[in-house]
């Protein structure tokens, strides 16, 4: 460890302890760099001021609780990146309205605009910034994070910890970014020397917004140009023409905002009916850290009362007896523990009201084992009240599970009964409480810090299946190994674990070419159509690996959950959207990347018939890539 970052660790754990001019220095330090962040990622969108104001709450609440002072930095970028992400979930409608390039003569209409004010970029420096306005939402987002890194505000960890990927999956997205920018780059040169009489047909009916649909046709036309490819040739790399280049400073309208507002600390889709806090910052650091005194003072008081996870006395799945008692309406008194959880250390903070969420569909990347190495790792937490926030998809969970078994109807008349932190909880959805599984474990497959309660037995969901036939079935999921089985008798019994996210039933909306079909609100894109032919699931992952489709090379087998994101539970024969995917075998198995962690060796697959999910069944299968 370096000088500089030995000093940086002492500095946070002296904000930690309570030092308020160590706080001063903190917030004074990386604010400039949230705002950089956050202004690229988001550029030429609405409420700029308004997630960086959230970002720097959230960084002063939750500083007590870091534990790896030393990973400040990059705990800090994690904080920006899911705040950028649920800004975008919830503002979807209006991510094409781009600012038009006439517009650029006022930089404070966006961050590129604005980086070539205040740095006086100029030449190729002011082509890269440029070039920013061109890339779609998530590239964008990874310019941001290498920017920093170039300029040594950051380094390959930071980034890697702020995406919450590995190192080498970081140089992936980063490799997979530059790709993209240095074709942004050719249609900015081209649109800036306007002397091309083709170009000049290409983009007549052109609004002058940048989006993703002109940068291809304009970038087509490049390469096939002699007069325009011309001048993409001896460009000087980008990390070069960044190399020594400062943070744009803070503008002075967000700073005298930060100064004049009187504000509750808000976090992630925070809403009205937080509990306020009111702070009147009459200067942008000390206000931040007041609040930051007050969250800490709470958090040195408080006892932190956990729950002892309830062994079952067999390691299998145990079908719960029906019973006819009168539904609990209060959260049962979890016992006390004296076992420190590794979930993120409880919070007195408000509870946020999670993003807009569909019931029906994922309306939010599903989380994925960390131990998976995948993209959206599974984080979650523990907030003070009994409750848990998954950190993910930002639906707040009861952390306790009902006091019993309950047949269906008894199981959603508990949890809309349930009074805990305020009420306004529902029994989860199929995909709501996939979510949480973690198939990566067993007895049970959860995650046993944020949940430490929960029996290896089945739960119950609100989805019915879709059959509607007598006896009536519903959706439970065996949480020994994580099972999702539509063999649940309305009549039977099944444990209960509530959850609260708004109401809605939420659609997904497909963006559907003649070989993909990308769903915007997970953000993953998914292979088509089905290749023909049954493969071994080693076949499968290899099959994946090899497959270059849409001029993409990075697509891999889905794990199961991402998988269950695409069943329609209204639906079977197949359960899934036949125009999104029109060749879907319905009585196959897909496999899964996901191995079961009760038996190494097999691995889970997914049936579209209904959307059954299994690892003892099939020994072939079929495919389904994703990326």
């Amino acid at each position: 460890m370096s000088t500089a970052e030995r000093s940086e660790r002492r500095l946070v754990q002296a904000a930690q302890r309570g030092d308020q001019r160590a706080r001063d220095l903190l917030v004074d330090r990386y604010l400039p760099l949230v705002y950089t962040m956050v202004g690229r990622a988001l550029s030429g969108r609405p409420d700029i001021d308004d997630v960086v104001q959230e970002c720097m709450l959230r960084i002063v609440r939750d500083l007590t609780y870091l534990r790896r002072p030393e990973r400040f930095r990059s705990w800090v970028g994690s904080i920006v990146v899911a705040r950028i992400s649920t800004y975008r979930n919830d503002n979807q409608a209006t991510a094409d309205q781009t600012v038009p390039l006439s517009d650029i003569s006022d930089p404070t209409t966006d961050f590129e605009g604005e980086t070539i004010l205040r740095l006086q970029l100029s030449g190729q420096r002011r082509e890269v910034a440029e070039a920013g306005r061109w890339m779609d939402d998530g590239e964008r987002l990874v310019l941001s994070l290498w920017w920093l890194e170039t300029i040594s505000e950051m380094d390959r960890s930071d980034v890697a910890g702020s995406l919450g990927v590995t190192v080498a999956y970081a140089g992936v997205r980063i490799q997979r970014m530059r790709t993209q920018l240095d074709t942004a780059r050719a249609v900015v040169a081209a649109l800036a020397a306007g002397d091309c009489t083709d170009l000049a047909g290409v983009i007549g009916d052109w609004n002058g917004r940048p989006s993703p649909l002109w940068r291809k046709r304009i970038a087509r036309h490049v390469r096939e140009c002699a007069v325009c490819g011309n001048r993409t040739r001896d460009r000087i790399p980008a990390e070069r023409l960044l190399a020594g280049l400062l943070l744009v400073p803070v503008p002075a309208h967000l700073q005298a905002r930060l100064t004049a507002a009187e504000i509750a600390p808000i976090g992630i889709g925070s809403s009205s009916t937080e509990r306020p806090l009111n702070a009147v910052w009459s200067h942008p650091i000390t206000a931040i850290t007041a609040v930051m005194s007050a969250v800490a003072a709470v958090a040195l008081v408080a006892t932190l009362v956990l729950h002892n996870a309830q062994k079952p006395d067999q390691p299998g799945p145990v079908a719960a007896p029906p019973t006819t008692t009168a539904v609990a309406t209060t959260q049962p008194t979890p016992p006390a523990s004296s076992a420190p959880t590794k979930a993120k250390t409880p919070t007195s903070e408000p509870t946020p009201s999670p993003p807009t969420i569909g019931r029906a569909w994922a309306r939010w990347p599903m989380p994925n084992p960390a131990s998976e190495k995948l993209p959206h790792p599974a984080s979650y937490t523990v907030l003070k009240d009994g409750t848990v926030r998954d950190d993910v998809t930002g639906m707040v969970w009861q952390r306790a599970v009902s006091p019993k078994a309950y047949p269906y109807d008894q199981a959603k008349n508990y949890c809309t009964g349930l009074t805990l932190d305020g009420g306004g909880w529902h029994l989860p959805t199929r995909i709501e409480l996939t979510s949480i599984i973690d198939p990566s474990r067993s007895a049970p497959a959860i995650d046993t810090d944020a949940f430490p309660d929960t029996p290896s037995q089945f739960f119950w969901s609100s989805t019915p299946w879709f059959t509607g036939k007598t006896p009536l079935r519903a959706w439970t999921f065996n949480f020994y190994e994580g099972l999702a089985s539509n063999g649940g008798l309305q009549s039977g019994g099944g444990w209960v674990r509530c959850v609260r996210s708004p109401t809605g039933q939420g659609r997904p909306a497909y963006q559907v070419t003649a070989r993909t079909v990308t769903d915007p609100a997970t953000g993953l894109t998914w292979q088509r159509n089905t290749p023909a032919g049954t493969r071994t699931p080693q076949d499968a992952t290899a099959y994946c690996a090899r497959l270059v489709l849409g001029g993409k090379s990075d697509w891999r087998l889905p794990s199961i959950k991402e998988l269950a994101t695409t069943v329609d539970d209204t639906r079977g024969h197949p359960a899934v959207d036949v125009q999104a995917f029109p060749d879907t075998v319905g009585a196959g198995w897909y496999w899964s990347s996901t191995d079961a962690d009760p038996e190494p060796g097999r691995r889970w697959a997914l049936g579209y018939d209904d959307g059954y999910t299994n690892y003892r069944i099939a020994t072939t299968g079929y495919v389904r890539c994703v990326r």
